[in-house]
């Protein structure tokens, strides 16, 4: 027998093709270029005498020797290579016996020739087809261990051409490890099976990559029914795989977005009765989903509500053939008893000739009650107006438009007109006094969801003042968007209403109560976390001289931003507490040159560091202020100067001197304010976007600035030119010039010792954190000859208090079982411990805070973090040196 060839299996003819050539009276052949049978008609096998499976694998010579030669004539013709796969071909021809009165003999040929041609020309579309449809043509031979390709499947495989094959081995390292055992169960699933084989599984390509290929594969047996070699296609499918996951990708977000907003969809197919429901319809109705979809029936008669479902009949008689698209809203009524409004919008379309229906349902109950509130709230107003003169208006806070009733017009001296007054026209009957203020409230009613309420003033036509309350809220759109505002306006210049400014004072009392005490436990909060940075930092640069100089300039760096953090604490606790009018001032004369003295060093390191120079004239004068808030001011105004000024810039500072009053100027040639930027100027935390440019701040210091001059009875100017500067000037009351100046007493100079001081003292420290403890200590150990002990609660501090007898008690306010005020009160009501003097030693810092302490019977009151030389300086005054 020939060995097999290597060459490309011939695809099967189709059944046209199949049928002209098996009705053929020669006997039809096609041989490889070894002589091996590939294929043979009925006609041939009837001459052989033998069926397909005998004759299989035979070659030329031992199917000649089956046929009797002088029965007929043979003839062998050769096909042309190029037409089938790049291999050669041989067709063998059986021709019967001449017959009296048949076809000459040259006829006979010219019919196997056509029939040899059409064969040919078959082959050379076949391959046509199978190049054209990237399909790869391959044969595994069992004997060889080896695969044969056509061109498409190496060049899809990215395997070289070859003659002798690929290795089985090669072919199986293409494949992906996930998917390789299905395949190599393929290729046993095809052997005990007379069917073609399919699988799916990932082949490497020679970028790396993986594609998906389809191949369908038979195996082809011997006489004996072994087999012998497998014949198959494969088709590359990655495209296809790639799409359906990629919209099972959107599917999956498709639904997940569905779900998220709320949304019910669902579908009507004419050839199924029951609708198709997402998961969020049924929780919208609360259906049970082992129940699924439900029928046109159930939906109307046992979800709908029973006063709707007239409505749903209605609705559904008025759609037509031509009706695409359908919304309306009905009530449900949910298996628990609860109603709930729905809206449905549906669309037919066709879908392989049949008409579906497709829809989505929203839960619009939210909405629904919202709209019987607003219904309800413009009755009320209705009445009200009607009741008491109340003018109602509605305004769209995008174009600005206004509707008014003729109440309103009254209400400003006007007849009822058409349209409402437009903007312009209400600004300008505005009291000047209050257009600001007025507009400010309308901002904020443009972009707040809250209601609004607040009084102003208007100018009537004839000159008349009158005093007008407004009272509005906000009514969203179905989207929940704020576009309209409703409100009422009355008259309140005779009288207003008692009851309401009473609680409008017992909410302002709440609300300062609520923010005094935030702002207590914030600064009690921020301080005791602070008081451990700037108290071992400091300690560290106590003894500097043992540290390397890099390492003092890092604690220099710890030291300055726990100040710098410190002091904008402090910024917002001023600014509450002028706020609320709780910051009490020691208003005295003052020198301005001597504050300025105080102030300018301490900025001097800020305008170094952005290249700005400080320059100050002739400063004279005497105010009255307080010494401190003066101080704090100037460092406000100068710091903002040199943040805010130009590389290479200056500040100058002067002052004017009045009858009167004394005007500090700060001057800069920084970047200057436009108007706008100055109206918001005095803006608690409003930077005016400098925020963005990375300038150090808070937008606290000019309203500390401006509520501490108003709170000297003076005030703040400004004025500011973009590009060229901004000039703030602080007007003061003037203070009576003195007589004469006491000159500055000079400090004795300390007598010479030869050591640190002795001092004798004990000292009980009632602290619950151990930090804040260790710290203390470390301080009284600078004292040498001062002894302190420690508490860790109130009732233990008591207690150890009467034990120990001590000089001076520290006392902290928040402690874990009773506060400072009470351990005080326990130490008044022991007769051995009543006059021991107590200082509170707290982070809570709100000027209340500190005067409650006062008034409750402590000696003092020290600020965390604690300042070093404060407290050291106290020390030495309460234990003198022996």
């Amino acid at each position: 027998m020939a060995t097999p060839s290597a060459s490309t299996p011939l695809p099967s003819p189709p059944a046209l093709w199949a049928a002209l050539l098996d009705a053929s009276s020669d006997g039809l052949a096609l041989l490889d270029a070894q002589g091996c049978l590939l294929w043979a008609n009925r006609a041939f096998l009837q001459r052989c005498g033998r069926p397909w499976h005998e004759v299989q694998r035979l070659d030329a010579m031992a199917v000649l020797r089956t046929v009797a030669l002088d029965a007929g004539q043979t003839h062998i013709r050769s096909l042309n290579a190029d037409e089938h796969g790049g291999e050669a071909r041989q067709m063998l021809t059986l021709r019967p016996p001449a017959r009296s009165g048949t076809q000459p003999a040259g006829h006979a040929e010219n019919e196997a020739d056509r029939l040899a041609d059409a064969y040919s020309t078959l082959n050379a579309q076949l391959k046509l087809a199978v190049e054209l449809g990237n399909i790869a043509v391959w044969r595994h031979d069992l004997a060889l261990d080896r695969f044969f390709y056509n061109d498409r499947g190496y060049t899809i495989l990215g395997l070289t051409p070859s003659a002798d094959g690929v290795p089985r081995e090669l072919v199986r390292s293409l494949i992906h490890p996930d998917d390789l055992a299905k395949v190599v169960e393929s290729v046993q699933r095809s052997i005990d099976s007379t069917e073609p084989v399919d699988v799916e599984a990932r082949y490497r390509r020679a970028d790396g990559s993986w594609a998906y290929f389809f191949t369908r594969r038979a195996v082809r047996r011997n006489a004996r029914g072994e087999p012998i070699e497998f014949m198959g296609v494969g088709l590359d499918i990655t495209a296809q795989v790639e799409t359906l996951r990629e919209a099972s990708e959107l599917a999956k977000r498709l639904e997940i977005a569905v779900n998220a907003a709320g949304v019910g969809v669902w579908s009507r197919d004419p050839k199924n009765e029951r609708a198709t429901w997402n998961e969020q319809m049924f929780r919208i109705t609360g259906r049970p989903q082992q129940l699924g979809g439900p029928t046109r029936d159930e939906w109307v008669n046992e979800i709908v509500h029973p006063d709707d479902r007239e409505h749903i009949q209605r609705t559904r008689a008025g759609i037509t053939r031509e009706t695409l698209s359908i919304e309306h809203e009905c009530r449900i009524v949910r298996p628990d008893g609860e109603v709930r409004w729905l809206v449905n919008r549906a669309r037919r379309e066709a879908r392989d000739g049949v008409m579906m229906v497709f829809g989505v349902t929203l839960d619009v109950t939210e909405r629904v009650r919202a709209e019987a509130a607003l219904r309800s709230v413009n009755e009320r107003i209705a009445l009200a107006a009607r009741s008491v003169g109340m003018g109602t208006w509605e305004w769209n806070v995008e174009t600005g438009e206004a509707v008014w009733d003729e109440a309103m017009f009254r209400l400003r001296g006007m007849p009822p007109q058409q349209k409402a007054l437009n903007a312009e026209q209400r600004l300008a009957m505005t009291h000047p006094d209050d257009a600001a203020a007025v507009a400010r409230e309308l901002r904020e009613a443009a972009r707040n969801i809250v209601p609004s309420a607040y009084e102003f003033r208007v100018v009537w036509p004839d000159g008349t003042v009158r005093w007008l309350a407004s009272r509005s809220t906000p009514a969203p759109d179905a989207q929940g968007r704020l576009v309209r505002r409703i409100g009422v306006n009355w008259d309140v210049t005779d009288a207003k209403n008692a009851e309401v400014s009473r609680r409008e004072r017992e909410v302002a009392l709440r609300e300062s109560k609520a923010k005094s005490e935030f702002l207590s436990r914030m600064s009690h909060e921020l301080r005791t976390p602070l008081n451990a940075v700037l108290g071992f930092a400091q300690l560290l640069l106590f003894g500097k001289e043992a540290l390397q100089p890099q390492q003092r300039h890092k604690l220099a760096h710890i030291q300055s931003a726990g100040e710098h953090l410190l002091a904008l604490i402090d910024d917002v606790l001023d600014l509450s507490s002028l706020e609320s009018d709780q910051l009490r001032l020691d208003l005295r004369p003052v020198a301005l040159a001597e504050v300025l003295q105080e102030a300018m060093p301490l900025v001097e390191s800020l305008a170094r560091a952005h290249g700005v120079t400080l320059a100050a004239s002739a400063v004279q004068g005497m105010v009255i202020g307080d010494r401190t808030r003066l101080r704090q001011m100037m460092i406000n105004l100068l710091s903002n100067a040199i943040k805010y000024n130009r590389p290479l810039g200056s500040v100058t500072v002067a002052s004017r001197v009045g009858p009167t009053e004394v005007s500090l100027v700060v001057q800069d040639t920084g970047r200057g304010m436009t108007a706008e930027q100055l109206a918001h100027l005095f803006e608690p935390f409003n930077r005016l976007g400098r925020e963005r440019e990375g300038i150090e701040g808070t937008g606290i210091g000019l309203p500390v600035v401006k509520a501490l001059a108003s709170r000297m009875k003076g005030e703040v100017l400004v004025s500011s030119e973009p590009g060229v500067g901004s000039t703030f000037t602080v007007r003061l009351p003037r203070a009576p010039d003195p007589g004469h100046s006491e000159p500055a007493l000079a400090l004795p100079a300390p007598a010479a010792r030869p050591g640190p001081p002795r001092r004798q003292g004990t000292l009980l420290y009632i602290e619950d954190n151990p930090v804040n403890v260790l710290l203390v200590e470390e301080l009284v150990r600078m004292r040498p000859g001062l002894v302190l002990e420690s508490a860790g609660t109130g009732l233990a501090g008591v207690a150890r208090a009467g034990e120990l007898m001590p000089d001076l008690i520290l006392i902290d306010i928040q402690l874990p079982d009773i506060d400072g005020f009470e351990v005080l009160r326990h130490l008044q009501q022991q007769a051995q411990t009543a006059q021991i003097p107590c200082i509170a030693l707290s982070a809570n810092a709100m000027p209340a805070d500190i005067a409650r302490a006062r008034a409750a019977g402590f000696a003092d009151y020290w600020t965390k973090p604690i300042d070093f030389h404060h407290f050291l300086a106290a020390l030495d005054q309460r234990f003198p040196p022996l």
